[in-house]
């Protein structure tokens, strides 16, 4: 029972969702795919409290490779995060879609994603990690554009590599705490060294998924052409599912141990650092007011791959926190993007960010929720970026001047973030003396828009007020591995 209650969470929203391409639903579109979505939802939080953390092998394909799935901590955070952000796009996206047919289509790519992200989460080896992340590929293609494809499958390609070379350096292909190496082979300093470069090569693949530079220009050019609640969990969560990726090759296929001190560690430290610094800068200079979150979440996920590559208690603290305020926040402030664009359709279409002025008059719950989320993602007290920060340059201060210099970008950042999103918020609500507010009238936000924004604008502060919570279930993840 317990097998089956774990399963239910990957394959129950990705038959649902490919039930929409034979059958079209029309106008009872919206009562299905809520009811799926919803139930979905339900399944992931009762495997989180009910279910174990046993491997559940769903294929054997031969004595050496299986399809497998285990939710253990990891997954099941992440599952928990998914669970609670996707059902309120899905809302959102009820009455945002509602003026773009076909949207059948649309729920048919999006529904099942909601369960392959799961599945990402849960793959109990390589080979399952490596399918469902090529599955998410393909499924989230027709939401966003081509380019994705090409980054996304060279990506892949080089994570494919890896699964080679760690099936035939590993114990098994099944993930361990501590990592599957065997230790007769990686004693040997010539070995040593190919399989470091195999280990970089594949966390630079998967990072392609999490916009790491070099393989990041996908991220800016998609979220401009992409439907609002694509953009949201494209960058809240579907990003994420790199990261995951990347943590199962650090902490459960080669060790922390083996990596730390080496040249990989330091190497996608300084790549972090450099896509922190230029997707702010980036932000910093971006008049497209979706093209500007989308290079800051180029920049504010590269917090996570920094946080994980310390290898140690402090920096992975951080990681946890960061993906959880990164994702309430990011997917608010697309949301809230959104709104204004609905708002506007029936005219100029706002979509530059100097165009916002004063709209905090005419949209004062909107521009609310996308302040609540800027204070986040900029790491304001009180906030959960705050505490994701301070735990990262905890972590970072034990790394000595590489550490050092890692803080220092870190608060350029801030600055950056600051300086991209601050004056938003102030143009809205503090337009000027000389602003003509006559004819204005506040716009009446359906509440399939409303609810999602208020939920999603209060977990990017909740996230911080009850980080506790967070610190607690961290250290139960962290204490397995470290």
């Amino acid at each position: 029972m317990d097998n089956v209650l774990n399963l239910l969470p990957v394959i129950f929203p990705i038959a649902a969702g490919l039930l929409l391409f034979f059958r079209p639903l029309n106008e009872d579109r919206h009562i299905y795919v809520g009811i799926m979505t919803f139930l979905s939802a339900v399944f992931i939080f009762a495997a989180v409290a009910f279910g174990n953390d046993d491997l559940i092998i769903l294929w054997r394909i031969n004595s050496e490779l299986s399809i497998a799935f285990k939710f253990d901590y990891p997954a099941r955070a992440f599952s928990c995060l998914v669970g609670f952000i996707w059902p309120l796009v899905t809302l959102y996206a009820f009455e945002y879609l509602r003026r773009r047919p076909p949207v059948d289509r649309f729920y048919a790519f999006f529904l099942p994603t909601f369960g392959i992200l799961i599945g990402v989460a849960s793959a109990g080896n390589l080979l399952t990690l490596y399918l469902f992340y090529e599955l998410m590929t393909f499924m989230t293609l027709p939401l966003v554009i081509i380019k994705y494809l090409f980054y996304s499958v060279t990506g892949a390609a080089m994570a494919l590599g890896g699964f080679c070379f760690y099936k035939i350096y590993g114990v098994s292909i099944d993930f361990a705490p501590g990592g599957i190496l065997r230790a007769d082979l990686i004693a040997d300093p010539n070995t040593r060294k190919i399989i470091l470069t195999v280990t970089f090569l594949t966390l630079l693949g998967f990072g392609a998924k999490a916009g790491l530079i070099p393989l990041h220009a996908w991220l800016p050019a998609a979220h401009p052409v992409a439907p609002t609640p694509a953009s949201a969990v494209l960058s809240g969560i579907i990003t994420k599912a790199g990261v995951i990726a990347m943590f199962r090759v650090i902490y459960y296929v080669v060790g922390a141990d083996f990596l730390r001190g080496s040249w990989v560690q330091y190497a996608l430290i300084y790549i972090a650092l450099l896509t922190i610094f230029t997707g702010s800068m980036m932000a910093y200079v971006e008049k497209h007011l979706k093209k500007r979150i989308a290079w800051s979440s180029v920049s504010q996920i590269s917090y996570v791959v920094f946080a994980m590559m310390l290898l140690n208690t402090d920096g992975l603290t951080g990681a946890v926190i960061q993906i959880a305020a990164h994702a309430m926040a990011k997917s608010c402030l697309f949301l809230s993007a959104g709104v204004v664009i609905y708002f506007t359709m029936q005219g100029d279409n706002y979509h530059y960010a100097d165009q916002l002025q004063g709209i905090g008059r005419e949209l004062p719950v909107t521009m609310t929720c996308f302040a609540l989320a800027s204070i986040s993602l900029i790491g304001l007290p009180i906030s959960g970026g705050f505490t994701a920060k301070w735990f990262i340059a905890s972590g970072a201060l034990k790394l000595g001047l590489t550490g050092i210099f890692g803080i220092i970008i870190l608060m350029i950042s801030a600055l950056l973030t600051a300086g991209y999103l601050l004056p938003i918020v102030t143009d809205a609500f503090f337009p000027g003396d000389d602003y003509d507010y006559s004819g204005v009238i506040p716009f009446h936000m359906p509440l399939e828009m409303r609810i999602p924004l208020l939920f999603l604008s209060a977990g990017a502060i909740l996230t911080g007020l009850f980080a506790n919570y967070l610190i607690d279930f961290a250290a139960r993840c962290i204490h397995v591995i470290l």
